[in-house]
Order: C-alpha cells, then sequence, then structure tokens
C-alpha cells in the first residue's frame, strides 16, 4: 500500500500505535486531514456516475431500492456502493451492476470524489473530511420516517452532524412531519423532495408482498399458514437491557386470538446483534442475521417492538403492532420522544401480563382508524411511488434537467 493509500485511510501511524487511535484519536484525525487537502482539488466528476452508502454498509434500506429501481429501469449509470467485512459475502449481496469500494479506503474516498452524486441514508457523507465540489449532488434519504425517537448522539456525532446542513442538497421526506424534524435538527435549510421513502413502496404492491412474505417463510422454514410475529426492540445507547418479553406466553396469546399455530422471530438492532443469544426451537427464530430489515417486514403478520421506527413503516401495512414498553420513562429522560406514545395506534404494554391483554382486546376496525388518524396527522404522503419519482429526479440531475421540484412530489 503506498503512502498516500495510507494517508487517506487514516493509516499513517497506525502499526504499533492503536492506542494513539483508539484513545487520542490521532490516527483518526491525521487522514481527516489528509482527506481535506488531498480531495481539495477537484477531480473530474463523471456525469452518471452514483456513490451509495448505507450506515450498515449494506445493500440496504432506501438506497437499496433506489439502486433496484435504476437497474429495473436499466439506466445508465455507474453505481458505487460501500461495503463492509468480506469482500465475497458483500459480492453476494449486491447486484452483479454495483460496483463494490471497500469502506474508508482510498477506492471509496476516490468514488466519492468522481460521482456526480451521493446517496446516503444516514450522516455518512460528512464523515470523513470529503469536500464536496460543484457539480456534486448530495440526496439524503435518511433511515427512519415517522418514528417517534429524538435525533441526536454523542458530542463527536452532533459536531459532524453540525455540517449536514451546508452540504446536503435535498432531503427526501415521506410527510410533513419529517420535514418539521428534518428543519428543527440537521436540514434547516434544506429543500425536501417529498416523494414518499423507497424502501415503503412494497406495502402498495400486494404481488411483492407475497412475494416477500413466501422468501421469509423458506429463509425460517416455516410450512403451513401460521401467524408470524416480529419481535425487534431498539438499542439503548448506555448499553442497559431491556426487559426481555415472555416468548411463550406470547405465542400462546398470539394463537389463542387467531386460532393458528404462531411462530415468533426475534431480531436485535444492529449494534446488538453480538449479544443475541436466542435459542432457537421450531417456533421462535433468529432474526437478528436476516439481512435488511425491510425485506423482513413484508413476511410477518404481527409487530412487536418498542420505541424503534421500522413499525412507523410496517404501519402502511395495516397489520397489527404493539408496543412492548417497560423502561418508557427511563428511555424518555434519556433520549427524548417527538409526541406522547399513547397519540400512536398501537396497543401499549409495560409487562408481559398486560402483553397478553393488548393481544387479547385487540380490535381491527379501532386500529384502522386509529391509524389512518395518526397518518393524517403526521401528513403522510406515501403512495407507493417514491422509487419512481426517485429515479425520475436522479435521471434529471444527471442530465442538469432538474429545476422544478414540484413536478415530482407525491
Amino acid at each position: 500500500m503506498s503512502l498516500v493509500d495510507n494517508l487517506v485511510q487514516g493509516n499513517a501511524i497506525r502499526k504499533g500505535y492503536d492506542f494513539l487511535d483508539s484513545k487520542l484519536k490521532i490516527d483518526s484525525a491525521l487522514g481527516w486531514a489528509f482527506r481535506k487537502i488531498y480531495y481539495s482539488r477537484k477531480r473530474k466528476i463523471k456525469k452518471n456516475r452514483i456513490f451509495i452508502m448505507t450506515y450498515d454498509r449494506d445493500f440496504s434500506c432506501n438506497p437499496r431500492y433506489i439502486i433496484e429501481e435504476l437497474l429495473k429501469q436499466k439506466k445508465d449509470v455507474e453505481i458505487y456502493a460501500v461495503y463492509i467485512g468480506n469482500p465475497a459475502l458483500a459480492r453476494k449481496s449486491f447486484p452483479r451492476e454495483v460496483k463494490l469500494v471497500k469502506f474508508k479506503t482510498k477506492e471509496m474516498f476516490d468514488a466519492m470524489a468522481t460521482s456526480k452524486i451521493w446517496i446516503d441514508n444516514a450522516l455518512n457523507c460528512v464523515w470523513f473530511g470529503m469536500k464536496k465540489h460543484k457539480g456534486q449532488y448530495y440526496l439524503n434519504t435518511w433511515h427512519g420516517s415517522l418514528g417517534i425517537k429524538k435525533l441526536g448522539g454523542d458530542r463527536k456525532w452532533m459536531n459532524r452532524a453540525s455540517k449536514c446542513d451546508k452540504v446536503t442538497d435535498y432531503c427526501i421526506t415521506n410527510s410533513t412531519f419529517e420535514e418539521n424534524v428534518f428543519k428543527e435538527t440537521f436540514w434547516p435549510n434544506v429543500p425536501y423532495l417529498k416523494y414518499g421513502h423507497a424502501r415503503n413502496d412494497v406495502f402498495f404492491d400486494k404481488e411483492k408482498l407475497q412475494e416477500k412474505r413466501k422468501a421469509v417463510q423458506d429463509y425460517f422454514h416455516i410450512e403451513g399458514d401460521k401467524i408470524i410475529a416480529l419481535y425487534a426492540p431498539t438499542f439503548r445507547e448506555d448499553d442497559s437491557k431491556y426487559v426481555p418479553v415472555d416468548f411463550e406466553a406470547l405465542k400462546k396469546s398470539i394463537e389463542k386470538k387467531y386460532n393458528k399455530e404462531c411462530v415468533i422471530i426475534v431480531r436485535a438492532h444492529n449494534k446488538d446483534r453480538s449479544n443475541s443469544d436466542i435459542v432457537e426451537t421450531d417456533w421462535l427464530k433468529q432474526g437478528s442475521f436476516f439481512g435488511d430489515m425491510q425485506e423482513l417486514l413484508p413476511g410477518i403478520d404481527i409487530g412487536i417492538s418498542d420505541y424503534s421506527s421500522w413499525v412507523y413503516d410496517f404501519m402502511l401495512s395495516g397489520r397489527p403492532i404493539l408496543l412492548y414498553v417497560p423502561d418508557i420513562e427511563l428511555y424518555d429522560q434519556k433520549r427524548g420522544f417527538y409526541y406522547p406514545i399513547e397519540t400512536t395506534p398501537f396497543p401499549i404494554a409495560k409487562n408481559n401480563e398486560e402483553l397478553g391483554k393488548c393481544i387479547e382486546s385487540f380490535n381491527k376496525d379501532k386500529y384502522k382508524s386509529d391509524m389512518e388518524a395518526f397518518l393524517d396527522d403526521k401528513g403522510c404522503y406515501e403512495d407507493g411511488q417514491a422509487c419512481k419519482r426517485i429515479v425520475k429526479a436522479i435521471d434529471d440531475i444527471i442530465n442538469d434537467k432538474f429545476d422544478k421540484l414540484h413536478d415530482y412530489e407525491a
């Protein structure tokens, strides 16, 4: 590896000096500073080149479905996507048409420097000191929607996040609620593309829903007409453990309510996967390593979580959601909510006994009515056409025709 590669990647003093990087952040700071200098000169931008990075450096979330739509429409684009870990496994995850660059390598930074469009579902593209030059466009899809958790992080995270407003060109939104959250946090001056979220189009497509349910059944070896429930809590910043669900009691409650056998899939948050210790049975399945969460949701009948944003996507399916929140007061105090959890359409339980009662008393008609009122209150404009709008906008940006935002809105 050349000296330039080492400097760009922040490896200049890594050998024998891991302490400096882990404790003092000297190595990371050197890489950040060198990249600011090395990429300060504008590289030749390839007009149809698109750079994509997700928070998990995988084929996932909104960027996944944007890629799929670009390929489906056979657009003349060159897509570079970031991966982490084993390159052979990454190659299996991404479509063969997508060029892969390993996370935090010179190849990744070179792809950023020469792409006309950056697509990001977090704050990835502001994290490494990379300069966005004139003629480059930064689109942020984010990875939530109507979620209740307040955005935030530690001091380093917030310092980097403060750069977002200056470099982001457009945020893609799905509701007036989300627009207001963005305006109050990282993007007060950034225009919003009111398209809906690419990952939610599936909930409006019955054929795709059936296709993806079959894939979930095959993956977990679920045979016959069974109720599939998903339990997927969010993570805790202080590493505190959530109170576990009594899965046997949960199974019995669901089976009694719906008069069908039940299979429960348990999925840990990305940040908690290493601590996921579910012992699988014929009805309890480990779902933490399934892959993209959005590919799992079409396959389930009932969703159970606490404060995770995935439920606000899954609700578009119209299927039941329940909240199990034994630590609600503590979590609200530490993280904070944008609105009272009681204003959601979801039944709320603070212990296992209450969870069983919520299932027993679940009223489909009331839930449907409450859900429609909630979506209306939040100004949700999802309609299943987000991917098409986003790809049209990308095509127009590439061809320098993107000048009328409202032509594409939901």
